[in-house]
């Protein structure tokens, strides 16, 4: 059966725009991440939160390609930097003055804000 959350087993991914170009994309609604033909390769992400053009949150478990549990991403420099510990990840936000004490959201939560409503009825 074909949905618009494109989560059917046949190999679709979803998309939210992050802004700057980028976006944060996930594929048969299990694995997200961000990826850039850039400095950055494919980093995978759990839970996030997406503010003043920053991503910052977690990092997957199974991910591959960055060591850590936590990142932040620049996306004006679109650079990614990792943490293993969470005094050094909270530092680098408290600096950016981005809020560190909130609830971070899943992939699903940001992609439903973001294709509610109108752009809803627009989706193949």
């Amino acid at each position: 059966m074909f949905s618009h959350f494109g989560d059917h087993g046949l190999g679709d991914s979803a998309r939210i725009p992050i802004g700057h170009g980028k976006a944060i994309q996930e594929v048969d609604g299990m694995q997200a991440y961000i990826q850039d033909e850039g400095p950055i390769s494919m980093i995978e992400i759990d839970r996030f939160i997406i503010a003043d053009d920053f991503v910052y949150g977690f990092i997957s478990e199974g991910n591959e390609n960055y060591e850590g549990s936590y990142f932040v991403y620049d996306l004006v420099n679109n650079s990614v930097k990792t943490f293993e510990e969470e005094n050094d990840y909270i530092n680098i936000l408290k600096t950016k003055n981005l809020d560190y004490n909130t609830d971070y959201k899943n992939f699903g939560y940001y992609y439903s804000q973001y294709w509610y409503g109108w752009r809803f009825w627009l989706l193949p």
